[in-house]
């Protein structure tokens, strides 16, 4: 057989000038529902291997056209996808639901028709379905499919953009493709646990029906002691969860059932007192269905947000408010932390730490001082004595000492919403499981701690971190090396030990979040490209 040359339509050169030419009319006069047309010529060169080229490509402006022009360059200029390729292709991405998102996403759908039909006469459009199938499921895997920032206001995550083209074409060319592509995902301990949190309760939504449970009519808790007709459900629910080792009998709430329930209060960030009262209820209702697309919107954000988060950190969870600090990817320290309330909710943010401040004055911010301190002084004209506050240069301030509401150490690090990690002079909120009570700082039950393991230790031991609180005076300690600091937000996170936590979408970005995946689950392939090929 004899390859013929596609006709020459347009040169590589000259396609990018009319591409660039193009993107610019778009950029100075939108016009909305007009799709964008791109041209790329890949002059076919004649060679045996080379029994395709992609000559023009028509998309619409929210299609990946730029990365799969670079794609293609990276290539080269002949057909890629052979028959093995592509079925290798397939059989990975048609298990991305392990990851919590469904393969169709990805056009499996298609690619399976065109695994099935066999290499065809539309050789370009097989291929640039595959390439974009191939690329879209690495970003997706490796810096997740939307920009997490477009979900609300104060999220200040910067969007990673991986360079899936270069790997993919250097992953064909080396004959690896599937172990690029099973290399994609995050490998860290957090990220596997939970995937088998996922595939736990996708086994459990598998078992069908998943029957409310009810306490009697006008009743609305079961105590410790207390008889129920609704006792044989709650047992079996508990020992479905892992939270009761085996189904007992009995007619009473019984101890083994309560720590049970303390248990599975304890996972839900809920009060933990054994009694089986409405929030508790309606946590045992949520159906394993509903966990397991709450724990694919966490993994979803975790892959968006994997690049932010180095082995050696300090993270907050806002979502459960506390934090703990990585050394090398272990966990070294761990403690809860008060973090925003619904109204004035803690910023997803990345950053470095790069000063500690020892007894740290306090400068209010004005809309604290509108909404909170004016209408006290208007109530006790004394209040700004009492509180140790003055005026500075119209800016209202708290001296250091004991009644400052930052406390004795102030975490600093630049952050596009001024808040910041610090102690407190009221540490007696930390025992309450309602940690939601700050204006969006983020204070620390074991701010001395932190102090101690992020300072240089031969520098600033414990010893000499407290004489200086002790002296009183604001002081800069300086840091021998700056400490990356992310402020998430995990509704479901998974212990060392296994133990699946849950927590309440309390700042709502869980359903902001899935609104942006609805927008951006639409099929691969919508009839958003016409091909014209010479083979």
């Amino acid at each position: 057989m004899t390859l013929t040359p596609a006709p020459r339509v347009i040169g590589t050169v000259e396609a990018l000038l009319v591409s660039s030419w193009l993107e610019a009319k778009v950029m100075w006069r939108p016009v909305w529902g007009v799709c964008l047309v791109v041209l790329l010529f890949f002059h076919a060169t004649g060679a045996a291997r080379a029994d395709c080229a992609v000559s023009q490509v028509e998309m619409s402006s929210r299609s990946d056209t730029a990365e799969i022009a670079t794609f293609y360059r990276h290539w080269g200029e002949d057909c890629i996808w052979t028959d093995r390729t592509a079925s290798d292709l397939y059989k990975i991405v048609s298990r991305s639901d392990l990851h919590g998102v469904a393969p169709e996403s990805f056009g499996t759908r298609e690619i399976a028709g065109q695994l099935k039909a066999g290499r065809g006469t539309d050789l370009a459009g097989r291929d640039l379905l595959l390439t974009r199938a191939a690329l879209r499921y690495a970003r997706a895997m490796q810096a997740g499919r939307v920009d997490l920032a477009a979900s609300g206001y104060d999220i200040a995550i910067p969007r990673w953009e991986p360079p899936v083209a270069a790997g993919l074409a250097a992953a064909l060319k080396q004959d690896r493709l599937s172990e690029w592509l099973r290399a994609l995902p995050p490998a860290t301990p957090e990220y596997l646990r939970l995937q088998k949190a996922l595939a736990f309760h996708r086994d459990l939504a598998a078992r069908g029906d998943w029957p409310p449970l009810a306490l009697e009519e006008g009743r609305r808790s079961l105590k410790p002691g207390e008889t129920s007709a609704a006792l044989a459900t709650l047992r079996g629910r508990l020992v479905m969860l892992g939270d009761l080792r085996a189904r007992i009998g009995g007619d009473r709430l019984d101890p083994q059932t309560v720590q049970a329930v303390i248990r599975f209060q304890s996972r839900h960030g809920l009060e933990r007192d054994g009694i089986v009262g409405p929030k508790t209820l309606a946590a045992l209702n949520v159906t394993p269905a509903e966990r397991v697309q709450k724990i694919a919107l966490n993994m979803e954000c975790y892959r968006i947000m994997a690049h932010a988060m180095p082995p050696t950190r300090v993270e907050v969870n806002a979502a459960a408010a506390t934090a703990v600090l990585f050394e090398d990817g272990e966990p070294v320290l761990r403690m809860r932390t008060v973090v925003g309330t619904r109204k004035t909710p803690t910023p997803i943010l990345s950053g470095m730490i790069n000063t500690v401040i020892v007894n740290p004055p306090w400068v209010v911010p004005r809309s604290i001082y509108v909404g909170e301190i004016a209408p006290a002084i208007a109530r006790d004209p004394d209040y700004l004595e009492k509180h140790d506050m003055f005026w500075r240069e119209g800016h209202l301030v708290q001296r250091p000492g004991p009644k400052n509401s930052l406390g004795r150490l102030k975490f600093e690090f630049a952050s596009p919403f001024a808040v910041y990690l610090h102690d407190t002079n009221a540490p007696s909120l930390f025992a309450s499981d309602n940690r939601f009570r700050s204006h969006g700082c983020i204070r620390l039950e074991k701010p001395l701690d932190l102090a101690v393991r992020i300072l240089e230790p031969s520098e600033w031991p414990q010893e000499r971190i407290e004489a200086a609180i002790a002296a009183g005076e604001t002081a800069r300690l300086p840091m021998s090396r700056s400490m990356p600091v992310v402020v998430a937000y995990w509704t479901v996170f998974v212990d060392e030990d296994g133990t699946v936590e849950f927590r309440d979408d309390i700042y709502g970005r869980d359903a902001a979040l899935a609104v942006l995946l609805r927008d951006d689950a639409l099929p691969l392939s919508r009839g958003d490209a016409v091909l014209a090929c010479g083979a």
